[in-house]
This record gives C-alpha cells, sequence and structure tokens, in this order.
C-alpha cells in the first residue's frame, strides 16, 4: 500500500510538472501576429527568448529575443514563401534569401543578398527559374542597376499593387477555389502597410470553408498578408 501511494505521488508530482510546463509554454508571447498560433521553446518573462519554434498562419523557427525574431531563423508562409537568414526586431535584416512559393506570382524566383529592416539594401542577387540574374547593389526594395524586361515589369508591377493596396480603407478581395468547379470570394479593409505586406480586417469569409491558406477566418478577424493574390474590389 505504501508503495502505491509513494508511486501516485510521483505520478502527481510529475502532472504537475508537465501542465506547469504547459502553461508557462501557453503564456509566453511572440510578437509576430503570423506566428501566434503555437510556441515551443524557452522562455523569459513571458516572452520567447532563444532558439524556438512558432506557427500561426506563418511558422518560424530560429532565434527570439523578448519575443521578437532575432538572429538566424527561417520563416515559411501559406503560399510557399520562404525566407532563411538573419533577422533583427522581428525584420528581415542582414544576408538572407527569399524565395517565392507556388502559390505566389513571382514562384521560384528567388533573392540573395543584404536586408535593412524588412527590405533588399546592398549586395544582391536576383535569380529567375530560367537561370537568369541580376546582381548588384539594392536600395530600398528597388535595383541601383539596369533591369532586364522581365524584373522591369515585376518591379512595376509589384509597386503599383503596393499603392493601391497600402492605403488605409482600400478594399480588397480574393477568390479561393471550393472544390472543383466553385469559387469563394474573401474581402476585406487595408488597415496599413507592414514592409511587403498589408494587414487587412476581414469584412467576408466567404459562403463555404470559412478558411484561408488552412487557416480558419471569422470576419473581423485582422490577418497580414501579401498582396500577389488579393485584387482591388470592384
Amino acid at each position: 500500500m505504501s508503495a502505491l501511494r509513494t508511486a501516485g505521488g510521483v505520478a502527481l508530482l510529475l502532472l504537475g510538472m508537465v501542465m506547469t510546463l504547459s502553461n508557462a509554454a501557453a503564456a509566453c508571447r511572440v510578437m509576430d501576429p503570423e506566428l501566434q498560433g503555437n510556441y515551443a521553446g524557452p522562455c523569459v518573462d513571458g516572452l520567447a527568448q532563444g532558439q524556438g519554434a512558432a506557427g500561426g498562419t506563418a511558422r518560424y523557427t530560429g532565434a527570439f529575443v523578448a519575443g521578437r525574431k532575432h538572429g538566424a531563423g527561417r520563416k515559411d508562409w501559406s503560399n510557399g514563401d520562404r525566407y532563411e537568414g538573419e533577422f533583427a526586431d522581428d525584420l528581415k535584416h542582414g544576408h538572407g534569401v527569399y524565395v517565392w512559393g507556388k502559390g505566389s506570382t513571382w514562384a521560384g524566383e528567388r533573392y540573395t543578398g543584404r536586408f535593412a529592416h524588412d527590405r533588399r539594401q546592398g549586395a544582391g542577387v536576383y535569380e529567375w527559374p530560367d537561370g537568369r540574374q541580376l546582381a548588384g547593389q539594392w536600395q530600398d526594395d528597388q535595383p541601383l542597376m539596369a533591369l532586364p524586361p522581365a524584373m522591369q515589369r515585376t518591379a512595376r508591377a509589384h509597386a503599383e499593387r503596393m499603392v493601391a493596396f497600402s492605403r488605409p480603407g482600400a478594399k480588397v478581395c480574393r477568390d479561393v477555389p471550393v472544390g472543383i468547379a466553385q469559387v469563394d470570394r474573401l474581402s476585406g479593409v487595408v488597415l496599413a502597410a507592414v514592409g511587403d505586406r498589408v494587414r487587412i480586417r476581414m469584412e467576408s469569409v466567404g459562403r463555404f470553408n470559412n478558411e484561408l491558406d488552412g487557416q480558419v477566418i471569422a470576419q473581423g478577424d485582422e490577418i497580414l498578408v501579401a498582396t500577389d493574390l488579393w485584387y482591388s474590389c470592384r
């Protein structure tokens, strides 16, 4: 009987330790709004600190300082885009590689080089899937060298889209395939530009799955999105 009581006490102690660790992880904050679904890693004063992994509408594995991405890490978005390199205060900063995913207008293209405050800045190389390259200096996300026609179109389209989408109050829409023959239309209102993305507040989440890139969304949710799959509502 004494052995049983001892075993039961050890089991309760272990259960309490697991619950304590679980509660600590749940209370550990990550500042990036795209990563606020779950977190695994060390925590200091309620904030992610050290090597960890976090996920929400995007996923990140790497270094954290005071809840922010800081140091070497990798971030993946639901459309297949990914960035691997250095971060500072939650922004791409230092050397890194950005690859556009299959859900992007620029699928398969990549930039390798320097970043500053989430923008391409310094020496870098832009590459197309067919092997073409553009190497040189970049400033404020723009190349400081003559562009070939393909990149001129890419840069112009991106700049025009960001101007249209970064206006607070602009209404934007996105069509999401449902099954084989149906399309659901989602809509929202632009709140602000954040780097090369925009924060929008969802107004309509569609008639069917109420999902966006695998994440359940609701009317009134604020989400951070790339602009390439959205368009101005008519």
